[in-house]
């Protein structure tokens, strides 16, 4: 028995489904989580954004009334100085000193000025600011020079060295022309209708900061710890973007280092603007409670979600489990498995009734598999072929009758041994490209090849291969089928034999009968037409062609396998043309070699050449007078070349150079048609003794200077002479 399948509780079907359900809840949950909360905090901002944007336009309206206003008041009084107040500085102290409603809006003092800047009038007259030229301040300067009403940027004040703001009129005459300017200052180091508004708080830890955009510069602030410069342009976006004139909210780092959301609202009579800053921190406060409160209830969900599932799964899949601790306790080697028991009828009972009707299809195929297995293995077995299966070059399985063939003990003796020990050397190159072939997949299996294998004891045995690509226990293999050929190349060889001796006897029969049948023919026309005239040399010709077309014939019929030996054929031409013409033709051999080591014609050239000589010969018979002059034919052979010369009484040889082979006579025309185009050469001359030399050089492929010998094994080189 095998255990059941060991695994922690953590790697169960039903722990990954939890884990991978609370993962997907958990994603879930917290991604509205996320999208919840900045969805919230972007309202927050928004709300809050239009609550600031409400309160700094209130502080900055008023703001604003409050310089109209004391800008109205100076233009009042200034509107009620004349020329004559001007040149007398007592008389114009003295009224200023009497406008005690004027003297309260501005904290700073009241100062009047002649046209080149000094002040005549100071109230109060403790100051000092008497016969102080204050050209150099911008509000004095514009309106004494453009006649207009400005409001000064802060500045330290000249006598009072405390920050201060100045806000001038000029002073006319009744043609409008400016004799001089009256200047309201407040002072910023004292309560003032500024600080009145910057210094409530605004949450609980927010408050007001007033700017002057040109100088970047703060005039006054709920806290007064903050920075009186602002930041250099440039290095801050948001602040650069108020500065320039933007009007609204904004979250921005300020310059102690606190995130704040800032609401901006400009204060057009002076070119100021106000800014409520409030930290992030108390803004969006309401908004972290809520996220807590979300994370505490994320928290909760999931793990509630976690048990409820745990318990969910542990119920629906118990069956499943059940029936995957039955499968991994049975038996490795049970033969039948049962069917399983089906609990109930769901999803999980359809699994295991199709497990079920898989164990049923499993099992009749594991029982065709077992079949087919032993089938296969009886086919390896007990083939009388060789088999041997090869992976990378190595021997990894045989059969018995690869055992049997090689000569070997066992299986063991073949197994591990590479293919080279097994096959002879003269044919390692051809089977190493066949399974090279094979290993690289250019084919899948090739064609039956004899091949030479060399057995345990030494014997080299000629076989058939045939070779394929095969998958042997999982991975590719090539696969040998060997045959022993032996006694199929003998029986081969031996059929082979008998044929050939059966050949040889009928073509030797077909040329015997030949010849007989063309002798007799010649030997009819000789005798029936030599009873009644003289033949004609003609005739004679043409019964001499006959017979040495019989003599090939016969010769051929002693062995058709071999050539025809040439001094046999032009002896019984020789001796045919002088039986025809009753006039002798001497014959004779030049050297010792022709005789010993015969010249022989080859069987195809054989006909073409005799009707050759038989032409030359009977023609040099002709030109030759009876009773004065005897042929002569010679035969020599050296230097690989045959050569026949022909004697006669010829006095002029042709001149076929000249006249062309059509103007030669019938026999000389006969002779150059039947001339082999290859290895053999026709001439013509006249010796010192005025008579023609016509030779006859043969050459390979017609004519053959080899020895052989006869298949009956007896030597050729017998005297032709």
């Amino acid at each position: 028995m095998r255990d059941p399948i060991a695994f922690p509780e953590w790697r169960s079907l039903r722990t990954r489904i939890t884990l991978f359900t609370l993962c997907i809840f958990i994603v879930s949950i917290w991604s509205l989580t996320l999208y919840a909360s900045r969805v919230l905090r972007q309202d927050m901002q928004d709300l809050v954004s239009g609550q600031q944007v409400s309160t700094v336009s209130v502080l900055a309206g008023e703001i604003n009334r409050g310089l109209e206003d004391r800008l109205r008041a100076l233009e009042t009084v200034a509107g009620t100085i004349r020329p004559a107040m001007l040149d007398n500085p007592q008389r114009l102290q003295r009224y200023l000193e009497n406008l005690p409603l004027l003297q309260s809006l501005f904290t700073g003092g009241i100062v009047a000025f002649r046209p080149d800047g000094k002040s005549i009038a100071d109230v109060p007259l403790a100051t000092g600011r008497i016969d102080i030229n204050y050209l150099d301040v911008d509000s004095v300067a514009v309106a004494l020079r453009e006649g207009k009403a400005t409001i000064d940027q802060p500045v330290v004040g000249k006598k009072l060295q405390v920050p201060v703001f100045g806000i001038t009129t000029p002073i006319r005459d009744s043609t409008g022309k400016t004799i001089g300017a009256l200047s309201g200052v407040t002072n910023l180091g004292e309560p003032n209708f500024l600080s009145r508004a910057t210094d409530i708080r605004y949450g609980q830890t927010g408050g007001f900061v007033l700017v002057s955009r040109q100088t970047r510069r703060v005039i006054t602030a709920t806290y007064q710890s903050h920075e009186m410069t602002l930041p250099a342009p440039r290095t801050h976006p948001v602040i650069d973007r108020f500065v320039q004139g933007f009007d609204g909210s904004a979250i921005l780092i300020n310059p102690l280092g606190v995130e704040v959301l800032a609401s901006v609202k400009s204060i057009p009579v002076a070119n100021w603007f106000v800014v409520v800053t409030l930290p992030t921190a108390e803004a969006f406060a309401p908004i972290r409670v809520m996220q807590q409160r979300m994370l505490l209830a994320a928290i909760m969900l999931t793990l509630l979600a976690g048990s409820l599932t745990w318990l969910m799964l542990r119920r629906q899949l118990a069956p499943l489990q059940s029936t995957a601790k039955t499968l991994a306790s049975l038996p490795e080697n049970i033969q039948l498995l049962h069917p399983l028991p089906i609990p109930r009828r769901d999803e999980i009972g359809e699994l295991i009734g199709g497990f079920n009707r898989l164990l049923a299809s499993l099992s009749e195929k594991d029982a065709h598999l077992r079949e087919s297995e032993e089938r296969y293995r009886a086919f390896f077995q007990y083939s009388p072929d060789a088999i041997l299966v090869y992976r990378d070059y190595v021997t990894i399985f045989v059969n018995d009758a690869a055992v049997r063939l090689f000569h070997a003990d066992s299986a063991a003796a073949l197994i591990g041994r590479r293919w080279k020990e097994l096959v002879a050397p003269e044919d390692w190159t051809i089977t190493e490209a066949r399974v090279d072939a094979l290993n690289r997949g250019d084919v899948s299996s090739l064609p039956p090849l004899e091949r030479r294998y060399r057995a345990f004891d030494g014997t080299i045995i000629m076989m058939e291969s045939a070779i394929s690509n095969i998958i042997f226990d999982g991975k590719p293999a090539v696969i040998a089928v060997l045959r022993d050929v032996t006694q199929r190349r003998q029986s081969e060889a031996q059929r082979l034999a008998e044929a050939q001796q059966h050949r040889v006897t009928l073509v030797r029969e077909v040329h015997h009968r030949i010849k007989n049948n063309l002798q007799s023919v010649a030997g009819l026309l000789q005798r029936e037409l030599g009873k009644f005239v003289e033949l004609d040399p003609r005739l004679k010709t043409a019964i001499g062609q006959v017979h040495a077309i019989a003599l090939v014939h016969g010769l051929q019929s002693t062995n058709p396998d071999e050539a025809i030996r040439l001094c046999d054929s032009i002896r019984s031409i020789c001796n045919t043309a002088a039986e025809l013409s009753q006039y002798p033709v001497n014959f004779h051999l030049e050297n010792e070699y022709t005789c010993f080591k015969p010249t022989r014609i080859e069987n195809s050239e054989a006909v073409p050449v005799a009707l050759v000589l038989n032409e030359l010969i009977f023609n040099a018979v002709k030109h030759s007078p009876i009773g004065v002059f005897t042929p002569t034919v010679s035969l020599s052979a050296k230097n690989g070349k045959v050569q026949m010369t022909i004697r006669n009484a010829l006095k002029e040889a042709p001149d076929t150079a000249l006249l062309g082979v059509k103007n030669l006579g019938t026999g000389l025309r006969l002779v150059h048609s039947l001339l082999p185009k290859e290895g053999a050469e026709l001439t013509y001359e006249i010796d010192a003794e005025g008579f023609m030399l016509t030779r006859l050089e043969l050459v390979a492929p017609v004519v053959n200077l080899r020895n052989r010998r006869k298949r009956t094994g007896h030597d050729e080189n017998t005297d032709c002479r």
